[in-house]
């Protein structure tokens, strides 16, 4: 058994009016985009004044890195609220979530080995519409209403119909529950995606990993573009087909572009968008989903290659399928999957050539290398003569290395 933190993420139902005919306090699409719109205020009004203090620095030559931290970041939220009274309609968590954000991103920006760009402001029409709470004293929770039916409690808004799998449904009560020391709501984000509301709760819960009957084997995966993934053991996992949902994105993208932004006609195509879109993703993560679970519940080590996707994306005949496909995604489900039931997950480096090495003598085979040579998916060694298939091949590699790097760690 090991504690966990595992997202939900259930559907809500945000009501028109503020209160239910008991006068009962209840979540209105209001209230949902009034603390979205508050989130997004503070996050760009503090990005703002630190942007100008950073050239006054310039003006005066003491240089442009500026320390972003908690305290300098709560005098800014103070004199935020002190000028704008339509803050405090906002739960306190949610506006200190907002910052913590900035301090986030600026530290992304500053850490050499992420690489990130500098943090920009939070536009309305690009923004991922969402907002936090933290969870004291029970004040998220899930609760039964007046007619006996459960809802969501949040802090400050009020209760929110909800509906969720029986499975979710029993940990969210589990949760909520003061006197079960087994789980705990951490905190919930409440989302808006495409004219949909969600709340994705953070919980941290005893997970108890599936009893398997029968022998563990060690692997290593070879992620690719052609195929998702090949393993040691010489299984390949193809890609999804996913050519009805690509023609009808790319159907209705078209149709978008020849009619005016939010016209009707505009918005009936971008409702059908939206759609094919969501299914997509849904398909790609349950596919994923079944797929990981089935390696990591038949594995006890597991060596994955680090490869370099962004690299990836930038040549113009992979860029298309490493997007559609998202090897990154299914890469971090097996490394969080891996954690959850105790079974040692290995990064190989992504200069290792696990392609170029034959996994019998060790010697490297240099016609390999560059990327005008990745239509040769088979070849023979020349030192052994051993006949190898490229993908497979390098699985073996990428579990080898990875089982020196993990006795290397171990000493």
């Amino acid at each position: 058994m090991k504690v966990v933190n595992k997202n939900i993420k259930v559907r809500i139902y945000p009501s028109k009016a503020d209160k239910n005919d008991k006068g009962e306090k209840i979540v209105s699409i209001n209230k949902i985009e009034s603390n979205i719109g508050i989130y997004r205020f503070i996050y760009n009004h503090e990005l703002a004044f630190i942007n100008d203090f950073k050239s006054l620095l310039v003006q005066y030559g003491y240089g442009d890195k500026v320390i972003v931290n908690d305290s300098s970041c709560n005098v800014l939220l103070k004199m935020l609220r002190a000028e704008n009274s339509f803050l405090e309609k906002a739960e306190s968590s949610s506006r200190q979530q907002s910052q913590r954000n900035l301090i986030q991103a600026f530290k992304r920006y500053y850490d050499p080995n992420l690489k990130s760009n500098y943090p920009v402001f939070k536009q309305k029409r690009n923004a991922k519409d969402n907002f936090r709470i933290i969870n004291n004293n029970n004040n998220v929770r899930i609760q039964k209403n007046r007619y006996g039916f459960e809802q969501i409690k949040l802090a400050k808004l009020g209760l929110i119909k909800f509906k969720t799998s029986k499975e979710y449904r029993e940990l969210l009560r589990q949760a909520s529950n003061t006197n079960d020391s087994t789980a705990k709501i951490k905190h919930v984000t409440i989302k808006k995606e495409n004219t949909k509301y969600y709340a994705v709760f953070n919980i941290e819960c005893i997970h108890t990993p599936d009893r398997i009957i029968g022998p563990r084997q060690q692997i290593g995966i070879d992620i690719g573009c052609s195929k998702l993934a090949v393993l040691s053991n010489e299984q390949e996992i193809p890609n999804l087909n996913l050519t009805e949902e690509t023609e009808k994105i790319i159907h209705y993208q078209k149709i978008m572009s020849h009619h005016k932004p939010k016209s009707i006609r505009y918005k009936k195509a971008q409702k059908q968008y939206n759609k094919w879109y969501q299914k997509l993703i849904n398909k790609r993560n349950d596919y994923y989903n079944k797929q990981t679970a089935d390696i990591v519940k038949n594995s006890c080590f597991v060596a994955v290659q680090n490869e370099n996707i962004i690299a990836w994306k930038h040549n113009k005949y992979l860029s298309r399928g490493i997007q559609l496909n998202a090897p990154r995604t299914f890469m971090d489900q097996i490394e969080y999957k891996c954690n959850w039931n105790d079974i040692e997950f290995i990064k190989v480096p992504k200069n290792f050539p696990s392609t170029q090495i034959c996994s019998k003598c060790g010697e490297q085979n240099e016609k390999l290398r560059g990327q005008e040579n990745l239509g040769i998916r088979e070849w023979d060694c020349q030192y052994c003569n051993t006949h190898h298939d490229r993908d497979v091949n390098a699985g073996i590699n990428i579990l080898k290395r990875g089982l020196e790097l993990a006795g290397a760690a171990g000493q």
